[in-house]
Order: structure tokens, then sequence, then C-alpha cells
């Protein structure tokens, strides 16, 4: 009888949709509280508060990297155009880059921008999420935020920040 019963759930778990539910599972985080200044020039500079615990990964497994921060840009007064991006990049245990992730590659994508005022200003809470893994070997990986700044930017402030792996 008990049997029926769970075969009866079961079926209706699966003709409902919940059977290929996943749940993620975090596998490393970092975090950071004091603001940080984001030095000028065109390289992006790690991120205090931002890099990840080591973590193993096999062969092209994939894993999404979540980041929020507080952030804002210093730009000349009327300067609505100046931003600070974030390269979401993976390290392999000598602390190289192996792969920065899609959608941060390059300095396009505005994490946060100026307001048009002059000085510090425009506070924003932003999030980017990326995903890792393919076409990497398995091996030991640690994931690190960075910041740059760009188009007429003259200062930059990551705040809290959270930087969260899962798989």
């Amino acid at each position: 009888m008990n049997f029926l019963k769970n075969l009866r759930l079961a079926a209706a778990v699966t003709a409902l949709g919940l059977a290929g539910v996943a749940q993620a599972h975090t596998i490393a985080v970092a975090t950071g509280v004091n603001n940080m200044p984001v030095p000028l020039g065109a390289i992006a500079t790690p991120v205090p508060g931002a890099t990840s615990g080591a973590f193993a990964n096999a062969a092209g497994q994939r894993f999404y990297v979540h980041f929020a921060a507080e952030c804002a840009v210093n730009a000349a007064a009327g300067n609505t155009t100046a931003w600070l991006d974030i390269d979401l990049v993976v390290l392999n245990a000598a602390n190289a880059v192996v792969q920065v992730l899609q959608p941060t590659v390059g300095t396009l994508g505005a994490f946060c921008s100026a307001d048009g005022s002059a000085g510090l200003s425009g506070w924003q809470s932003n999030a980017v999420i990326g995903i890792g893994g393919p076409g990497l070997p398995a091996g030991v990986y640690r994931v690190q935020a960075r910041a740059r700044l760009n188009n007429g930017a003259t200062g930059g402030t990551i705040g809290e920040r959270t930087l969260l792996v899962t798989r």
C-alpha cells in the first residue's frame, strides 16, 4: 500500500514540474565592510574583501559568481557618463587569472556611474552575476572581483560588498 501511495505522490510531483527543481549550494564566500577607494588606471584593481576562498572544481563544471556592493563614482560636475566597471576573474592555485567571467569582460559593463554632481556621489547598490567553469581543467580555484574607473572618472569607492560562489 505504501508503495502505491509513494508512486502516486511521485507522479503528482512530476506532473507539477517540481521534480527537476535544483537547489544552489554555496561553495565559497567573501565579504568586506569598509569603503575601498578605487585607484585611477587602465588595469582593474582587486577589491579587498572580494576574493573567495579556494574551492575544487571538476573539469568544465559550471559555477555561478554573485557580486553585490555599494558603489559611487567621482567625476567633474556635469559628467554623467563616467563609470566604474567590475571584472569577475577566476584565479588558479598560482593566483594567475585563468578566466574572466561573462558578462564582465572588458570595460563596457558599468557597475555604477557618476550622477553629474562634483565629488563622490551617486551611491548605488548593484549586483552582477557571472558564470564560470566551462573550458577550465579540473583544479583548485578562487574568484576575485576587480574594479576599474572609466570615461573621465576621477575616483570611485566600493562599499559593503559580498562575493558568493554557488553551484
